[in-house]
């Protein structure tokens, strides 16, 4: 996906009012299966999932805070932020000691909207710039006007899966409740849709489930609605927080050295990139209702500005200046670098055992050639179908001869090629392609090992 497509989608979705039910996520989801395809579901208000139950239905068309004179203070169309997200409609006029229970705001940073959210507690509130509450004049009265409607409805989330040869099923998921916030995680959200889109029509080796709901409840009931599929995936890809200026980062998996960990850490590697390395922690997103102990799916999370580690974060502040399409598209190659080793990660048994097999009689003892991306096949598509833009190569590609020899000597079946990989430093794509060669002359076959 360009680049201009990832920054049309951020302006577009970025006024949209999300929250966990409502018109906003069925607006953001409508907008994205414009560019790609997947289901929508609606989970009725009251439906049981495991010990939680979808709540009533919240959608919001106007809200304001101004005082006797018109002065205003919180305007829901200026900014969405300005409302707590399932505030319940109120329209009274009220002194400041009965309106200040009900006002939000940082004194830390006074530039800055906080987001609130009061999702299942009847209540209302605003969020206002610390600067401007200290500009209120407290002797006045109040008009608090909030136009939303709280009522049985459903819950709304996007998935698909794509299927693929091996036993193996993955899941890439994302989160879109939040309102106008880039990074967390409008940024999620469009980088969800754009790796779907790079990957939706090749032939694939695993099969990948992508799911977009809203954060927790969404994930609880997923779960719930789809128990057994879901007790066989094999790990989690959750893109949150991925568009902002700082380093890219990596939240580790509740196992810490999961395939999904290393994959990820070998693809920065094949990258030259040192990312910031976070360990698993069950404040975040929803890697804990996955990793919980009905399901223990190793979820892990590639960031840029990872949520509670950048000051902006859950502000206003965290606009399409703070996060934009450059820094996601970065993000992004990470995330197909990451695919794309995914789907080269085979194992592989000698149908040669006894001693090294002749690869000269076999034409492969002299040089095959150095290039670090063979012409290997994901299926019918070929290794090069995969868009994705190597900045700098920090492993160096050594002799295709050496990478055959390697590939031989552990063809047991008891490593995979990350094993392999990580044991000589090698990168990924030079082991694929030498597996590719020694296959197409019989010296090797794929086999399948569970994870």
């Amino acid at each position: 996906m360009e680049i201009s497509t990832i920054q049309s989608l951020l302006e577009r979705l970025f006024p949209v009012c999300r929250s966990i039910t409502g018109n906003g996520v069925r607006r953001t989801l409508e907008i994205l299966r414009e560019i790609v395809d997947f289901n929508i579901t609606e989970i009725p208000s009251g439906t049981t999932c495991f010990d939680w139950k979808v709540p009533d239905e919240w959608n919001i068309t106007d809200a304001y805070l101004e005082d006797e004179e018109g002065n205003r203070y919180a305007d829901f169309k200026f900014n969405n932020l300005h409302v707590v997200s399932y505030s319940e409609p109120v329209n009274k006029w009220l002194e400041f000691k009965e309106l200040e229970p009900h006002l939000h705001s940082l004194p830390e940073m006074p530039e800055a909207i906080p987001y609130r959210t009061s999702y299942y507690k009847r209540d209302w509130g605003f969020c206002l710039t610390h600067r401007s509450l200290a500009e209120i004049d407290r002797s006045k009265r109040f008009h608090a006007v909030i136009e939303s409607d709280l009522k049985p409805g459903s819950m709304t989330y996007g998935d698909i899966v794509l299927s693929g040869k091996s036993d193996q099923e993955y899941l890439i998921s994302t989160y879109c409740c939040h309102p106008s916030m880039g990074n967390d995680n409008l940024s999620g959200v469009v980088l969800w849709a754009a790796l779907l889109h790079e990957i939706q029509s090749l032939d694939l080796y695993h099969s990948y489930r992508f799911v977009i709901i809203p954060e927790t409840i969404g994930a609880i009931c997923y779960l719930s609605e789809h128990s057994e599929a879901m007790k066989k995936i094999s790990g989690c890809l959750l893109p949150s927080n991925v568009a902002g200026p700082g380093r890219l980062g990596y939240k580790k998996t509740f196992i810490g050295d999961h395939t999904i960990d290393r994959i990820v850490e070998q693809t920065f590697l094949e990258n030259g990139i040192e990312p910031v390395i976070y360990p698993f922690d069950i404040l975040g997103s929803d890697e804990r209702q996955y990793s919980s102990p009905g399901f223990r799916i190793p979820t892990g999370t590639i960031c840029k500005d990872k949520y509670y580690e950048f000051q902006q974060y859950h502000t206003s502040l965290d606009n399409l200046e703070f996060a934009n399409a450059g820094q996601l598209y970065e993000t992004l190659q990470i995330y197909l670098g990451t695919i794309h080793n995914l789907e080269m990660n085979r194992n592989y048994l000698s149908r040669n055992p006894n001693g090294e097999p002749m690869l000269g009689k076999r034409g492969l003892y002299k040089s095959i050639g150095g290039s670090l991306v063979q012409p290997a096949h994901l299926g019918n598509k070929s290794h090069r179908d995969f868009k994705y833009k190597i900045t700098t190569q920090k492993l160096t590609a050594g002799s295709d001869l050496d990478a055959m020899r390697w590939l031989l000597f552990y063809a047991d079946g008891s490593k995979s090629l990350l094993d392999i990989a990580e044991l000589i430093n090698l990168p990924m794509s030079q082991l694929f392609g030498a597996a590719r060669t020694l296959e197409e002359h019989g010296l090797i076959e794929e086999i399948q090992t569970g994870e």
